[in-house]
């Protein structure tokens, strides 16, 4: 009686990664390109310095100020009596009274002069200038 080899009956069960791998790599690029985008929901071209000084407070107080003149704080759009108000609720019960400005650098400076003085109306006491370091 002729035997039949056992080789041509044999089921391979190991597991065929490829197609897993191929999935997460193509994940993992989608989240490095996506990523970035929601860090900064306001779209400001800001000025480059030198040196610029590294930030350490925990959770900064960002005022964003857009080429055509909108106002962010945060990331919520406000007009400058809604600006006024969060301020003056926020630093009334602050010690820290600091804000961060980023400004586009197509605004022009009288408008970035005239809100920084609108936050110094309404109890800040220092204002710092988000730039982004200046590559040679």
């Amino acid at each position: 009686m002729p035997r039949k080899d056992m080789s041509q009956n044999h089921l391979n069960s190991d597991i065929n990664v490829t197609p897993m791998a191929d999935v997460m790599l193509v994940l993992l690029i989608i989240f490095m390109i996506t990523t970035p985008l929601l860090q900064d929901s306001v779209l400001v071209n800001i000025p480059k310095a030198r040196n610029p000084l590294e930030t350490t407070a925990k959770e900064p107080f960002v005022l964003s100020l857009t080429r055509d003149g909108r106002i962010y704080l945060g990331k919520m759009q406000v007009n400058e009596q809604e600006m006024a108000q969060a301020l003056s609720e926020r630093f009334a019960v602050e010690i820290n009274k600091n804000i961060f400005v980023r400004a586009d650098k197509a605004l022009s400076y009288g408008n970035v002069v005239h809100i920084i003085d609108e936050c110094r109306r309404m109890g800040v006491q220092r204002v710092g200038l988000i730039t982004e370091k200046e590559v040679h």
